[in-house]
């Protein structure tokens, strides 16, 4: 199949916010390199604004309401809003019943679905076309392969969030403009998924050893606040805490200006892979193979394959596997993330 047999794509990935920040990669290559290809991308409207620049969608979006509205209703508005719209090719891009029943609204010729490795929650019934397998467990991997299998053979991952003026001058009046700046993104979804306080705070204090100038972000649930402002008070006024402060595309602006990054497996550390910001990312409960910064995978410190082996014995972790541990994330050395901040610096002439 070449692109040429699908003149018309509609791609569905509703979440989770990293999923879509590797799925825009996709999404805005094809947008970019095929210009002439009838685009719409489907996805959750709490993470559309990301995607629209000075007001406009950066690529055509069609955000459903699922938390608001609730899965039935979010499927009949989305019927409702492309009742008359046709398409060659679905690539359903998400594996969950929920995104495979808002797929029944998009009339398409071709729906593309996952291998039967990660196919589930009988996404099969609702698709006729299986994608090629990807060449690595990566999930960017996964959607690499969608695009390829339906025609756009050398498509390349292109990120490209158009950030406009004013969004980069109010993220320079945020942090300082005269010194090198870390930005710690401490929270991920889970608490298990996030590294210590103490951890934290201890690169933070060398970071400003070596010159920077720490700023702390993340978004308004507790448990984000809450580590957040432990830090903060730790680094006292040698840090700029923008925790619950910044919108979506603010928070990208911010990591824009960055020197480098340092986050647990969550949106913030896509977000600075997709924008070329070197990202130490850090990984026990999920496999960084399937997770990891896409852009920054030498920087990353993991303990994962340990944790996971501890579980398992002679068993092979699945590519789902997920570590039970919910301690697993204190098992991550300071000297290794310390180490992978030097190397940073050293590539970037950082120091």
């Amino acid at each position: 199949m070449t692109h040429s047999d699908n003149n018309s794509v509609c791609i569905l990935r509703l979440t989770a916010l990293g999923d879509c920040i590797n799925a825009f990669g996709i999404v805005n290559a094809i947008h970019e390199d095929y210009p002439e290809v009838k685009l719409k991308w489907i996805i959750d409207s709490r993470f559309s604004s990301l995607f629209v620049s000075d007001g406009e969608p950066i690529v055509p979006l069609a955000p459903v309401e699922i938390k608001k509205q609730g899965l039935l209703k979010s499927v009949m508005a989305l019927r409702k809003e492309m009742k008359n719209e046709r398409y060659d090719a679905l690539l359903n891009m998400q594996t969950s019943i929920k995104a495979s029943l808002l797929s029944t609204a998009v009339k398409a010729i071709n729906r593309f679905g996952y291998d039967s490795e990660r196919s589930r929650e009988g996404q099969s019934i609702f698709i006729n076309r299986r994608i090629d397998k990807p060449e690595s467990p990566h999930v960017l991997s996964g959607f690499i392969s969608f695009a390829r299998t339906s025609g756009f053979e050398g498509i390349q991952p292109k990120w490209n969030y158009h950030l406009t003026e004013d969004e980069i001058t109010t993220a320079k009046a945020l942090i300082p403009q005269d010194k090198k700046i870390l930005v710690i993104a401490p929270a991920s979804a889970k608490a298990e998924k996030n590294w210590t306080a103490d951890g934290y705070t201890k690169i933070g204090q060398y970071a400003l050893e070596k010159g920077f100038h720490v700023v702390i972000v993340g978004g308004k649930g507790s448990l984000e606040t809450e580590l957040c402002n432990s830090i903060a008070d730790k680094l006292k006024d040698n840090c700029t805490n923008l925790c619950g402060k910044t919108s979506l595309r603010i928070l990208a602006a911010v990591i824009s200006l960055a020197s480098v990054v340092i986050s647990p497996d969550s949106a913030s550390m896509h977000l600075a892979s997709s924008l070329n910001i070197p990202v130490i990312g850090l990984f026990a409960i999920h496999n960084p193979d399937r997770v990891g910064a896409w852009n920054f995978r030498k920087y990353e410190v993991s303990v994962y394959e340990q944790m996971a082996a501890a579980e398992l014995g002679d068993k092979v972790a699945g590519w789902r596997y997920r570590v039970k541990n919910k301690d697993a994330m204190k098992s991550i050395d300071i000297h290794k993330v310390i180490d992978s901040f030097d190397r940073i610096c050293s590539d970037y002439s950082l120091n």
